[in-house]
């Protein structure tokens, strides 16, 4: 048993001391045995406070009585141990143990430790562990291990360091570091995981397609619950969250309401009016009194009296990142006491604030980085919406203009959207419009021909009618009685930098009005769901999908290429071609793209065996001949990307199938204990199986190519002969399509996983 928290035992005497202690004993009680149970049972055999106890017992002048040893033991302990523990000299190791405890260089040490050890005292089923405050406890013999749990060491530790004083010195502690302190900084931590953890659940939604989710809404909750907490910790009555712009010449308001919950929208250049002056300087401004005579302070007077306001005292601080960049300026507004009277901020304040920067830099940079990831997600969900027909034979252009550029609408929240090809022969661009047909558009005239011209993206925020170039659309909705009030625009290149076309979307539409039409009638009046503008977010958002449809547009080229291709060898070849261009836009910047590329056309092979033939399962096995092993890809739960399943095809009835060379079923499949029967199934689909349908498919040398396996027929009476002969007739159609995917695996020369 450790006794670290006490002195070394010398300065209570050596072994023979301790000897003769218990020798003066038995001389003078003849009940000692009693006495030394009844100790004990106090000490919890801890060494040296069963010697200060057997020294009092032997300083005592009245020895006990026979059959009152127990009341004489917890007498004595009371009136020279309990009460006096804190002072007596005696009892250092007690005073020693207390001053552990509660006196840590860090004080927030010694509050973690003091709350561990409430939960002991509460008898709390507190398990034996390695975490830093149970060995700290360990080791200073308070608590001891007993049958796999923690437990105070002794009745004495038990009495002395009960409830009561535990939490009274966790309340001077807490008091001593400022409640707000621990509490706050533990919010922010809480509203961080809240945010990963919210960004986490969103994404996987929209990768499911579930749920239309709204980022901006996201972020708010978030970071309105942090101004909060910001205004609330130093007793503020406003507070405001100003971002820099990408020019890093503006603040924009994040977060800022005014007194019913409104959100405000303000903008303070950089260098102008208080916010502005500390983001140029990068320094705290903090004026106790009288603001407006500031000579600073004339935006926040404007702002007062638009919002019906008045700004006593102020408190401005900027955040910066690691390289000491800017990144917001935090504004406190209106100090309030408890007893509702304002005062300037304090140097407590400061200090305050001061410990929460960090925490505070590390949400906005999580919420940045979660809205550009959820953007991320949203684009490539529209984009996998919008093109969820690429395995099947008849995917042509005129498809990909309708479904590429509904999901953008959807995506960015605009009314209306085109997709402009551009025409290598003619030099132009043109698109095909509902009851109109195909129409054309020169390259250099209006919004979408000099974005071909320029090949750089085109922003035209509300009200479009005010730019210099806009007669040409005046024109257009003169004739169509359409109003067009906000324009994004990018050219769409190939992953090699070729132009094929530019992305219009027209109209970003305010949210609030969903389901609210425009209606020919009010032209050329401007709704109010029509006075918005596309953003920056929408920018990058449209970028990265205008990436995705540039990739599946050159692979539709390929695609339609090889409808047109009637040699074999040719196929062969554009197969290889659209497959590498497949993977490029699924994930153009990771190596996985490929392997995801694979996985959808093996795995919408399988959707349709398995559509065809009535079966429950269905996988496809390459044949990997360097290695002599069969695979196939599945998508792994938790990291939501394609993965290698493996075995031998050297052995079982993989090995029988590929000698056989001919189709193999049986309706026992639950009594085969084979690999190819049961790889890639879950638990329960092992314990529901009941057919199977295998067929080998080969090349025209003869060589193996991949195993079709089929699991359970609808019918549940199994697969036939004609079920066989069927997948049979149909594997020479199979085979170009799995030998591409196999030659391409090999060809990337990846590890099995």
């Amino acid at each position: 048993m450790s006794t670290d928290s006490f002195p070394a035992s010398s300065q209570f005497g050596t072994d023979n001391h301790d000897i003769q202690i218990t020798e003066q004993l038995m001389s003078q009680s003849q009940n000692y045995k009693k006495l030394l149970g009844f100790v004990l049972e106090w000490t919890g055999r801890e060494p040296l406070l069963t010697q200060i106890l057997f020294k009092m017992m032997l300083e005592t002048d009245r020895p006990p009585i026979a059959g009152e040893e127990a009341k004489w033991v917890d007498g004595l302990i009371r009136s020279r141990l309990l009460k006096v523990w804190d002072t007596d000299p005696q009892l250092k190791p007690l005073q020693m143990l207390r001053d552990r405890l509660t006196s840590q260089r860090d004080k927030r040490k010694s509050l973690s430790l003091l709350r561990y050890y409430l939960k002991i005292l509460r008898q709390e089923e507190v398990f034996a562990d390695s975490s830093p405050e149970q060995k700290e406890l360990r080791l200073l013999g308070l608590v001891a291990k007993q049958r796999g749990r923690v437990q105070v060491h002794n009745r004495i530790y038990e009495t002395i360091f009960n409830e009561d004083w535990v939490s009274a010195e966790i309340k001077k502690l807490e008091t001593s570091l400022g409640p707000d302190d621990e509490e706050f900084l533990r919010i922010f931590e809480e509203l961080e995981r809240t945010l990963l953890t919210s960004q986490s659940r969103i994404i996987a939604r929209i990768e499911n397609g579930e749920e239309k989710v709204n980022a901006n809404q996201l972020i708010h909750e978030v970071l309105r619950e942090v101004t909060s907490k910001i205004g609330e910790l130093v007793g503020a009555d406003r507070t405001s969250i100003f971002l820099l712009n990408d020019e890093r010449t503006e603040l924009w308001s994040l977060v800022a309401e005014d007194a019913t919950g409104q959100l405000l929208d303000i903008r303070v250049r950089v260098g102008e009016g208080i916010a502005g002056a500390v983001a140029k300087h990068k320094q705290v401004i903090h004026i106790p009194d009288n603001v407006y005579d500031d000579p600073r302070s004339r935006l926040v007077q404007e702002s007062d009296q638009k919002y019906n306001y008045y700004t006593r005292n102020i408190l401005a601080f900027p955040i910066l990142n690691d390289a000491l960049d800017l990144i917001a300026v935090v504004q406190l507004l209106n100090k309030i006491t408890k007893t509702g009277e304002a005062t300037g901020f304090s140097h407590r304040d400061l200090e305050q604030l001061a410990k929460c920067v960090i925490p505070i830099r590390r949400i906005l940079e999580s919420c940045q980085s979660s809205y550009e990831a959820i953007k991320r997600a949203q684009a490539s969900a529209a984009l996998a919406k919008a093109t969820r027909s690429l395995d099947q034979v008849n995917l042509d252009t005129s498809m990909i203009l309708q479904r590429v550029m509904d999901a953008a609408k959807e995506l960015l929240n605009a009314d209306r959207s085109t997709l402009w090809l551009y025409d290598d022969k003619r030099g132009d661009l043109w698109t095909r419009l509902p009851k109109e047909g195909v129409i054309r558009c020169p390259v250099g005239i209006g919004f979408a021909g000099q974005v071909a011209q320029s090949r750089e993206p085109m922003v035209i925020g509300y009200d479009l009618y005010e730019d210099p170039n806009a007669e040409n659309a005046k024109k257009t909705d003169a004739q169509t009685h359409y109003r067009t009030c906000s324009l994004l625009c990018m050219p769409i290149l190939s992953p090699d930098g070729q132009f094929l076309g530019v992305s219009q979307l027209i109209n970003k539409r305010k949210p609030g009005y969903e389901g609210e039409t425009y209606q020919k009638a009010q032209y050329p009046k401007v709704p109010p769901f029509f006075k918005a503008s596309f953003d920056r977010n929408d920018r990058q958002s449209m970028q990265v999908f205008n990436e995705r449809v540039g990739a599946i547009l050159q692979f539709a080229k390929t695609h339609e290429t090889l409808k047109e291709s009637n040699a074999q060898g040719d196929t062969q070849d554009i197969l290889e071609q659209a497959l590498i261009l497949l993977g490029n836009a699924i994930d153009p910047d990771a190596g996985d793209g490929q392997y995801d590329a694979f996985y959808g056309v093996l795995r919408g092979l399988g959707l349709a065996l398995q559509r065809k033939f009535a079966a429950e399962h269905s996988h496809i096995f390459l044949i990997d001949r360097p290695r002599q092993e069969l695979w196939t890809l599945v998508i792994d739960p938790q990291r939501k990307c394609p993965r290698e399943l493996r075995m031998s095809a050297r052995q079982g009835i993989a090995l029988r199938v590929l000698a056989s060379a001919e189709a193999k079923k049986s309706n026992k499949a639950a009594q085969l204990p084979d690999n190819l029967v049961r790889i890639g199934l879950r638990r329960s689909q092992l314990s529901s199986l009941q057919s199977v349908l295998l067929l080998p498919v080969f090349d025209a040398d003869n060589m193996p190519v991949a195993i079709v396996r089929l699991l359970n027929h609808e019918s549940g009476r199994g697969f036939s002969r004609q079920d066989s002969e069927s997948l049979t007739a149909i594997s020479p159609t199979l085979m170009p399509i799995l030998q591409t995917v196999q030659t391409l695996s090999q060809s990337l020369n990846r590890p099995a996983a």
